[in-house]
């Protein structure tokens, strides 16, 4: 059976421009092009909010960046203005109907926004699929967020997941939370892990480095990398940080203060990424919190030794002294000491082995494709 068209709902606010700058596009194309390639889908629709979009896709699929079957519609200028993505996320269903009335099936990329996938699904009658990478509220709970902020987002969830027909999560902590906080039936409650492409993420032969560690990811409280840095601090390797966000000022400062030795790599796109992975032996996440960390899973494809901290989104991945190591917790010391274990383990080629069978056998892009084409057919065929 094939679908023939699927239309993708933007995260509110999120354009096909941000997704370039970012470095995500790489990544977040990979589902929708196995997809076409496989025949499952004939076309996919990306409902962005860039008012300069169409271009950039044109551009991208000029030069063989994109597939030709995935068709933007982009956010009309008129909403370039402060709270112009809120007004535009609520009449989006309308402004482009001729594609959504045509479409077999939605989808969510994240939470934010899901509002206006549902109100698609309620004009044109179609299924609807809220997929999400990270449970938004449980984020705000763990970062601390304003009660009123929680609450708004519940309530996002709450609707969402009322008229949703199938809701898909990253992972197994999510999925039970979803279903106990929401009330919502096993099988409307789907896991499908973030996916890695095992083609591209995978063991290179290569020099590596015997004295660094490498962290990909977002600078924030989450991650933290305040202690990550004290931690290193005690040993005698160097950090190398791969990312951008809001704490790099302070985290640059913090290095310096502490003479630590740390050096601030900035962004990358993910094609660059493997080939910078596999310079490296050992990768670090010593995060508060995960939802299912992409960083870490194209880390262990890659077959680095990975550290991370015993939380929920880590320890759903990383089974410690099997295929990687946990921290007991997410202090200075914890993480000193599970860094040498790491380093002074015996059993490394197992351990970086056992890391890439993994990836291959539960997060790789053709085992979760198949996992959504299945449920894709499945709606589909019941609104037939």
């Amino acid at each position: 059976m094939t679908t023939k068209t699927l239309a993708l709902f933007f995260t509110r606010g999120i354009s096909l421009k941000i997704w370039k700058e970012t470095g995500l596009l790489d990544r977040e194309k990979l589902l929708y092009h196995e997809h076409l390639e496989c025949n499952d889908l004939q076309q996919v629709i990306w409902l962005t909010y860039g008012a300069s979009d169409l271009q950039i896709a044109s551009d991208l699929k000029s030069q063989g960046k994109l597939h030709h079957s995935i068709v933007l519609c982009q956010m009309p200028k008129f909403f370039n203005f402060f709270m112009g993505a809120w007004l535009y996320s609520l009449i989006l269903p309308l402004v482009h109907y001729k594609v959504l009335r045509k479409s077999q099936v939605f989808k969510t990329n994240q939470m934010d926004g899901s509002w206006t996938a549902v109100l698609a699904k309620w004009l044109y009658n179609k299924p609807l699929i809220v997929r999400t990478g990270f449970t938004q509220s449980i984020f705000f709970k763990m970062s601390e967020k304003n009660m009123l902020v929680l609450f708004l987002s519940q309530l996002v969830e709450r609707f969402a997941y009322k008229f949703c027909n199938s809701a898909v999560v990253a992972s197994k902590s999510d999925q039970k939370y979803i279903m106990n906080l929401y009330q919502l039936d096993v099988n409307k409650a789907n896991v499908i892990h973030n996916y890695i492409d095992t083609k591209i993420f995978k063991p290179i032969e290569s020099e590596k480095f015997k004295d660094r560690v490498v962290f990909v990811g977002r600078l924030n409280k989450q991650k933290n990398l305040f202690n990550l840095i004290d931690a290193i601090g005690q040993t005698n390797l160097t950090l190398d940080i791969y990312g951008q966000g809001q704490l790099k000022d302070s985290l640059e400062l913090y290095a310096q203060q502490k003479k630590v030795n740390v050096s601030f790599k900035g962004v990358v796109t993910n094609s660059e990424l493997p080939i910078i992975l596999n310079q490296y032996q050992y990768y670090i996440l010593p995060s508060h919190y995960e939802g299912m960390p992409k960083t870490l899973l194209e880390a262990m494809a890659c077959s680095l030794i990975c550290i991370g901290t015993d939380v929920k989104g880590i320890n759903e991945v990383i089974d410690n002294g099997f295929n990687g190591f946990l921290a007991q917790s997410t202090n200075i010391v914890n993480i000193v000491d599970t860094i040498g274990i790491a380093m002074n383990c015996s059993e490394s080629n197992m351990i970086s082995q056992n890391a890439r069978l993994l990836i291959e056998k539960n997060f790789s892009l053709d085992s979760c494709q198949k996992k959504e084409i299945l449920i894709v057919e499945e709606l589909v065929s019941a609104y037939e």
